[in-house]
């Protein structure tokens, strides 16, 4: 523990090479750069992890449901959460961390780094920096007087809840079971036959993908129990509206076509309709159409609220 103090203590410029053999003296620069106590981030995540991690995962393997489980998840994911969106510099700082890595890791493990320099020097760290800020931009801070971080962290929790009811056979509106045929619609696009145009397999899946999504949403029986459950949050509204900005799919596309080499071997596909088609969903108001006016009317109290 007093290591770890003194290593992130250090001014920018000091630099022991060897009590810094983790992260490096170029990570460890960049952090100690950051204003007031964001330059202790790495130590303050490595204490909490110390402290928490054990009985986190005990308390996951005791979980009785998913849902139970998300929430002990999600109550880490929340801690990683506030300590960015209080030190968005962390972002920056992190990504100069991977792109300037100079710490020892190699060097004492006898690990060959050219398959870690080969990704790091192919990653497109502009596009990925822009993707988690405008992530950060739309979980973080109030929205309407609701702390955004502690409601999205439950929004996670309970979406979990459609795994508990369907896996014990509970044929609810907060259940897979009532899509049903959808799902199984969906296995023969999700099936890939060597040949296949890849542009067109991956609208054909994301199509299929969302007729079950379209299902749980939109359908009007079920509608009011969804909005209540998922989309009750103004929260839950600006994350949505933020994550589907025009600004935003562009760079999912950009950052997809950029990792594509590393999931599938050759050209990238077209990418821009199946994005655009997923992201739909994220404002269930005009997903959803003339089929219901729940989210509507929780858009339209949300705006009310804001003037």
């Amino acid at each position: 523990s007093s290591g770890i103090n003194a290593e992130w203590s250090l001014r920018p410029g000091e630099c022991d090479s060897g009590s810094n053999w983790l992260l490096g003296c170029r990570c460890t620069s960049e952090f100690a750069g950051l204003e007031g106590h964001c330059k202790n981030t790495p130590c303050k995540m490595i204490h909490y992890f110390k402290d928490n991690a054990p009985k986190a995962m005990s308390d996951f393997m005791a979980a009785n449901s998913y849902e139970e489980m998300l929430t002990v998840a999600m109550n880490v994911v929340d801690e990683i959460w506030r300590i960015l969106c209080e030190c968005r510099g962390v972002v920056d700082a992190t990504i100069s961390c991977a792109r300037n890595y100079d710490g020892l890791v190699f060097i004492l493990s006898g690990f060959d780094r050219t398959n870690f320099d080969e990704i790091v020097n192919h990653v497109d760290w502009e596009t990925a920096r822009g993707i988690v800020h405008g992530y950060l931009d739309a979980i973080c801070g109030e929205e309407n007087g609701e702390d955004c971080p502690a409601v999205l962290k439950n929004w996670q929790a309970v979406n979990s809840r459609f795994f508990d009811n369907t896996f014990n056979g509970v044929d609810t509106c907060i259940s897979m079971i009532r899509v049903e045929k959808e799902a199984k619609a969906t296995m023969d696009p999700m099936v890939y036959e060597e040949g296949m145009d890849m542009e067109s397999y991956t609208d054909g899946w994301v199509d299929a993908y969302m007729k079950i999504e379209e299902k749980l949403i939109c359908d009007a029986y079920c509608a009011g129990e969804m909005q209540e459950l998922l989309y009750s949050s103004c929260c839950v509204k600006r994350a949505g509206e933020r994550l589907s900005t025009k600004s935003m799919k562009k760079k999912y596309v950009k950052f997809f076509e950029n990792i594509w080499s590393f999931i599938y071997p050759g050209e990238a596909p077209e990418l821009k309709n199946a994005v655009n088609r997923f992201m739909q969903m994220f404002r269930p108001a005009s997903f959803c159409g003339a089929k219901t006016d729940v989210y509507r009317e929780m858009n339209k109290q949300c705006n009310a609220i804001k003037a």
